[in-house]
Parts: C-alpha cells; structure tokens; sequence
C-alpha cells in the first residue's frame, strides 16, 4: 500500500497536497471545521477528516484513522505555533515526515539559538534581560505565530512603555513574560532561504528564497515622517504575505555554507538531525556578512510562491519543482526502496 500524505488545513496545505498528487500519491486533509469550502474549490483533498482544532491530531480516532489511510503527516507552521510538543513527540502515533523532535527546539526560543551557534552560523547577540538593551533590539513573543507582537525597542523604558501595549493588545498571556526573546536588530535586508535535505542522497538543496511582507513595520512605509511621529505607532513584524527574492550569485556559496552547517549540527544535538525542508531566516548587512536569527524546521509558507518551482529549482530539476513535491517525491522514493524510516520519524 503506497504511502499517502497528510496535512493540517492551512499554512501549506494547498502546495503540499497538489505536489503530493503530481507525485501519484493520495492526500488526506486534516481540516479545521469552517475551512471545508476553501479547500473543495481546489479538489486536492482525496480523504477529509474534520477537526476542530490543531490539538485533535492527538485524539486515538483520529490517529487510528491516519494510520488506517497509511498516511505520512506533513507538518507546517500551524503545528508548531500550538505548542504541546513534548506531547506530540511521545504520543502520536503515526509517521511524521522529517524529525518531530527539532519542532521544539524551533518552538524553545534559548534551544533555537542553542542549535544555530552551534551550526557555527552568525546570530544576533541575545539580551540576556531589558536593562541590558543599550541599543536597537527586536523584542520576540513566544510561539511561532509569524511575527505577531514583535517589536522593537531601544532602551529599557522603551522596552516597558512598548511591553506595556502588547500586554494591553492581549498578545502576551499571563506568565508568559518571562519567555520573551530580546535579541539585537541588524540592519540589512530579510532573507529566507528554502532548504530540503534528502537522507536518501545526502544532498542539500537549494529550492528557493522570499522575502516576507510583515504589517505594521513595511506598511507603515507609506506615512510621513511626521504623521508617524504624531500618531505614536508602534510597528510589529507579523507576516501577512510573502514575494520572490533571487540572490546575487556570490553570496550563495555562505547560504549553502550556513546550510549544511545547520544540518550538521542538528544530526549532533536533535537526532536524526534535519530531515527534509527547513529555512534559515536571515539579514544580510551592508557589507554582505548574512545573520541567522532564526530557523524553522519544516515547510515554510515563503514556498508558496514557487508551486511550479523557483530559479533555484530550475537548476537542478528539468520540471516543475515546488517544496511540496519535492516532499512526496522523498515519500515516493523511500517507499519504492523500503527506507522509510530515513525520511519519517
């Protein structure tokens, strides 16, 4: 029975199951109540399960019924923003592809900056507490929820004044403070490249790279000066969309230095190490030293752009090659060579 693959109604989804069918496999769609119109003008869905919320994949009927499907789960962002981890580590049942253990580690803001210093990548000083910040800081919430609450402060009265309005916007939960990530803001310019790495050939790849468009902090662009001044805004960093970046050619020989750094510390501290699709979220400063602030340890939504492959894809593959495909066509192989506990944990 060949493998199908599964996914959470959101993020990715859509990429992930239209690669999934190019591939000949079937797809299964976890699908959050209210969404099953979306997803039936698309018809990528072979089998739906409904539920009501992101924690229900840990409910035995619905893991009886992956199982049944002989269903792989994909995961994406919207997995990780819920946390309850530790929990899905031990007690989900079916296969994951990629490694279900380095998700917490993206999700622990301290065991993410843990694995990229020891990738040997640069990463932006962290401020240890807000009466150390004694210059630009980029203040971050904890989860990943793409940005949301983010903001930057200056100073440690800036820091309080601009907490004080998070809390007050119902960002930050009670207890939560205490994980709050400070960590210092470079200017340059976002870059975030789209890596898989196959077990099965021992290669990483280059698959794409975006740039993300994030409200308030690039709308606020088109205010003057002064009116920005008098209205007191204060910009945040959540994610509302993405765009296409291609790199100038010589600083890809750092991206695949940074990239496969990444994959080698993380075979060192989150056995099996990377598995399939990650991104290093970077800045690039003026004199083209790139910074890895953080990193995401599966799909990313930047790879929604690229659903009939991307500049980088075109390099290596002579046909359409989005991240979705390329994740069933790891599925396909492994299955075909009977190697799948390479590629899922």
């Amino acid at each position: 029975m060949r493998p199908a693959v599964a996914t959470i109604s959101s993020h990715s989804a859509l990429q992930i199951m239209k690669g999934a069918k190019t591939e000949g496999l079937e797809t299964v769609l976890l699908c959050l109540k209210g969404r099953e119109g979306l997803y039936e003008r698309f018809g990528l869905a072979d089998k739906v399960i409904t539920i009501s919320a992101v924690e229900d994949l840990m409910k035995k009927e619905v893991q009886r019924r992956l199982i049944g499907e002989n269903a792989v789960l994909v995961p994406h962002g919207t997995l990780i923003s819920g946390g309850g981890l530790e929990e899905f580590e031990r007690e989900f049942e079916p296969r994951v592809f990629g490694n279900r253990f380095i998700f917490r580690w993206e999700y622990d803001r301290v065991l993410k900056d843990r694995l990229l210093l020891e990738a040997g990548v640069n990463v932006p000083k962290r401020i240890a507490s807000p009466g150390e910040i004694k210059g630009p800081v980029i203040v971050k919430l904890p989860g990943a929820e793409g940005g949301r609450g983010y903001f930057i402060a200056d100073s440690p009265q800036d820091y309080a004044k601009k907490m004080k309005a998070v809390r007050g916007r119902g960002l930050l939960r009670d207890g939560e403070e205490e994980d709050v990530f400070i960590q210092e803001y470079i200017i340059g310019v976002s870059l975030y490249p789209h890596y898989f790495f196959s077990p099965l050939t021992g290669k990483v790849e280059l698959l794409g790279c975006d740039r993300r468009y994030e409200t308030s902090v690039d709308g606020i662009g088109r205010i003057s000066a002064k009116d920005q001044l008098e209205i007191g805004l204060t910009p945040t960093f959540r994610v509302i969309g993405n765009s296409p970046l291609v790199l100038r050619e010589s600083l890809l020989m750092d991206i695949f230095r940074d990239g496969e750094g990444f994959v080698e510390a993380s075979k060192r501290l989150v056995k099996p190490g990377a598995i399939g699709p990650y991104c290093l979220e970077m800045i690039c400063d003026e004199s083209g030293k790139l910074y890895t602030f953080e990193f995401s340890g599966r799909i990313v939504a930047g790879t929604n752009l690229f659903v009939n492959g991307s500049p980088y894809s075109d390099l290596i593959y002579d046909e359409p090659m989005s991240m979705g495909r390329r994740i069933a066509r790891e599925i396909r192989k492994a299955a075909e060579s009977g190697e799948m506990d390479r590629i899922t944990t």
